[in-house]
């Protein structure tokens, strides 16, 4: 088995939980890689670039050591190359990772002698950005876009079409559109939904809305959605995942939809499932 690690090296336990994942490996005969954007503190592991992996080994697997937020740039770096993805957790919250890292020797050794795991696929989300004068650009997010002023004492007013038909103006601090997987982020703190990711959907959530009409809403994840602004702004930022942004002005336009590229995760060992998780981290637990 070939596996290509990378993630959050400033995280505390990064080096020793990728000293752990190396020891088990090679008990077992696989290769690790470590992607070269990572500080190698081992003779025993090939630095490569991502885009080396891919090529050398297009049946390999990924592991993202660190938070979720590791997780998410993980998979938005292989664009669209998805290769089967594992999430290493090494913090305290971590929603979106398949293990934790105190379980790591019992969960490699699974792995390693059944060679035996399953693969659950998740549709990002893409945004199209459409200039007057300038090049589109496109952001892909595993858990959201959101849109917003830039300053944070001003209100942003936009329109949002839904297949050529009017849904809705939103007056608001900003909006969030979040993929069924990411609704229990940011979204989930704006007052949205929950929503089971096994549904396809895309969950539309103003962040302080103005308008206490102006409500979350769960739509079909086939629907194309356009936004427009109703006044002039200079500075509107459109975020992917919390991690990275784009500056545009009002007189920009943006098409969201459900990307054709999915996450690969991959499950295998004693992982919590969803709604296990659910239990634990919202504590779930109340009395009668």
């Amino acid at each position: 088995m070939d596996i290509f690690c990378t993630g959050n090296q400033a995280k505390k336990n990064f080096y020793k939980t990728l000293d752990k994942i190396s020891k088990v490996s090679s008990s077992y005969n696989n290769t690790l890689y470590l992607n070269d954007d990572i500080v190698n503190k081992s003779s025993e592991i090939s630095s490569i670039t991502f885009e080396k992996f891919i090529n050398k080994c297009p049946s390999g697997i990924v592991f993202s050591i660190g938070g979720d937020g590791s997780l998410l740039n993980t998979v938005r770096s292989m664009e669209n190359n998805q290769l089967p993805v594992l999430g290493i957790h090494i913090g305290k919250l971590g929603f979106l990772n398949q293990w934790h890292s105190k379980y790591i020797d019992r969960n490699l050794k699974t792995l390693f002698e059944s060679q035996n795991y399953s693969i659950k696929e998740f549709n990002l989300l893409s945004a199209n950005i459409h200039y007057d004068n300038k090049k589109d650009v496109s952001l892909l997010a595993l858990n959201d876009i959101v849109i917003n002023h830039g300053n944070l004492l001003r209100l942003i007013k936009l329109s949002v079409d839904l297949d050529g038909e009017h849904l809705n103006k939103y007056s608001s601090d900003g909006i969030i559109f979040s993929t069924p997987l990411g609704s229990t982020a940011y979204s989930l703190s704006a007052g949205g939904p929950i929503v089971s990711p096994d549904i396809d959907g895309i969950i539309v959530t103003p962040i302080s809305p103005h308008s206490l009409s102006a409500r979350p809403i769960v739509l079909d994840g086939d629907n194309k959605l356009k936004i427009s602004f109703d006044e002039k702004y200079d500075r509107i930022n459109i975020t992917s995942d919390g991690q990275e942004q784009v500056k545009i002005n009002s007189q920009s336009t943006i098409e969201i939809s459900k990307s054709n590229i999915k996450a690969k995760f991959i499950y295998s060992g004693n992982i919590e499932t969803y709604y296990l998780k659910l239990r634990n981290k919202l504590n779930w637990f109340g009395k009668y």
